[in-house]
């Protein structure tokens, strides 16, 4: 068993991170260890320290490319004039992504009222993601998929809180057919009324 991380520091950085995910969805945010982490990837805890100095930190860099994801999921999700196809394929993509990695957003959420860096990160996390979403949506205002008279914060605000709303909803057992027709419906009534020309 190697004793150090192999490999460049982003792709030996990108390796315990992908790792810390796993664990931390199998065991929660409080029974996971740097020990728990060190083991499952192969390397000694001293070797994930060198990345990370604690799980705090660690958690944090999850979150941190948590953020990334989403904009790239709206960059490759919308790529043609259809908003409407646009938004079911980027829920499903957020559907396969939180079958593996999505019980880590609800850790987070049980852990900040316990955890002050906790509870600064998710807070960090939310202004991220809500300026990700709505300097999106702007350009897609800039773009002519969207009407003007728009509230691009606004909308964005509404459209994450239906995002975890319809997550939570998978985490209890709603059917994924289920969960996407919610969030269709729930698109529509969001956005619709915005699409320009009938899109």
């Amino acid at each position: 068993m190697p004793k150090v991380v192999a490999g460049y520091k982003e792709e030996a950085k990108k390796a315990i991170l992908e790792t810390a995910s796993e664990v931390f969805a199998e065991k929660g945010y409080r029974e996971s260890t740097m020990d728990d982490v060190a083991k499952k990837l192969g390397v000694s805890k001293g070797a994930v320290y060198q990345y990370f100095s604690s799980k705090d930190e660690l958690f944090q860099g999850l979150c941190g490319a948590a953020a990334k994801t989403v904009e790239e999921k709206l960059r490759t999700s919308f790529t043609g004039p259809d908003l409407r196809r646009a938004a079911e394929k980027y829920m499903n993509s957020e559907f396969d992504r939180f079958q593996k990695r999505g019980v880590l957003m609800f850790e987070a959420f049980a852990e900040a009222p316990r955890n002050q860096s906790i509870s600064k990160l998710v807070r960090n996390n939310y202004a991220t993601v809500m300026d990700v979403i709505t300097r999106f949506l702007e350009a897609l205002k800039e773009r002519g998929s969207l009407r003007q008279e728009m509230d691009s914060a606004s909308v964005a605000a509404v459209l994450i809180a239906l995002r975890h709303g319809i997550l939570a909803t998978v985490l209890m057992g709603v059917r994924r057919e289920d969960a996407m027709k919610a969030w269709m419906d729930g698109f529509e009534a969001v956005v619709g009324p915005y699409i320009a020309d009938g899109r």
